[in-house]
């Protein structure tokens, strides 16, 4: 037998192993089998990055979804857990907690929602609340915990099986007050949050892209105002938000016009959301705040320089 200098190879013949058999009082242990809260839940919260399983418990109303790992858990995993879970229409609202898990530790604000499409009908989509509440208090529970080798989410028995019905553009347009700027084509109210002499805050919804709303309100402020202010940008990371309702992570610009009507300011914010989740992403929330300063003005671009 040919070999390197200093290596032996040693080939042994098969040899059959012998079996002995089972003592009395030896237990035979079955395999876990999965609940149907598992079923469900464990493939909608499977992370990207290498995990070791997944785990549902239920107590009450509620259940708890564990992520084990076998390495420790860090930053960057909450953040590519976050990233998958966004893509199947799973958003996590709120920050995380690093420490042990506990039903009683709560948050000002927080949820966790998930979305999807509703075939046939246009513009519309269903979504399920998970959120979980203190039973005291009724705050929201901390939406994720990050302890050392595991990932906690607490959910709600209804996620991801009770769902409710919302058409992100009405199919009738609800009656409102024309802004200065005009409406960008295509939109339609969603929502007027308020309407009165000094103030006016109404929400539009389109089907659209963002960097063409921004281009459209960019140049009806420059023409309204003095002075036009811009925060965010159309390739700028999402940020925490509340889009149609539904809290998740957006894109957020807002633009800002500001001027002077019979030495008092007058102002016109517009803020444009559009959502990471894949179910709402095709669509442009606008919101319009405006302010006058009182009886005696025109609303004419001229009158406001």
């Amino acid at each position: 037998m040919a070999a390197t200098a200093g290596t032996a190879l040693l080939l042994a013949a098969p040899v059959q192993a012998m079996v002995s058999a089972a003592p009395q009082d030896y237990l035979t242990v079955e395999a876990h089998e999965a609940s149907p809260a598992e079923r469900t839940l464990a493939p909608l919260f499977s992370p990207s990055f290498q995990y070791r399983d997944i785990t549902v418990t239920t107590e009450g109303d509620r259940h708890l979804v564990t992520i084990t790992s076998d390495r420790g858990i860090t930053s960057r995993n909450v953040r590519k857990l976050n990233e998958s879970l966004i893509s199947r229409g799973i958003s996590i609202y709120g920050a995380a907690y690093y420490g042990d898990f506990a039903w009683d530790r709560t948050v000002l604000d927080a949820a966790i929602t998930m979305t999807r499409k509703v075939e046939g009908e246009p513009d519309t989509i269903e979504i399920s609340d998970g959120t979980v509440r203190d039973i005291k208090t009724n705050k929201p529970l901390v939406p994720l915990t990050a302890a050392v080798y595991e990932l906690h989410i607490p959910v709600n028995t209804g996620f991801a099986t009770s769902w409710k019905k919302q058409r992100i553009i009405p199919a009738v347009d609800i009656p409102a007050p024309e802004p200065r700027t005009g409406r960008f084509p295509g939109s339609r109210v969603f929502q007027i949050r308020e309407n009165e002499a000094l103030r006016r805050n109404v929400l539009y919804a389109v089907k659209g892209e963002l960097r063409e709303v921004e281009q459209f309100f960019d140049r009806k402020l420059k023409e309204i105002h003095r002075t036009v202010i811009v925060a965010g940008d159309v390739e700028g990371m999402p940020a925490p938000a509340e889009v149609f309702g539904i809290k998740t992570s957006a894109q957020v610009i807002v633009l800002s016009g500001y001027s002077y009507v019979n030495k008092k300011l007058v102002s016109t914010e517009v803020t444009l959301r559009r959502a990471s989740d894949p179910n709402l992403s095709d669509y442009i929330e606008i919101e319009v705040v405006e302010t006058s300063p009182g009886e005696g003005y025109s609303q004419t671009a001229g009158s406001w320089r």
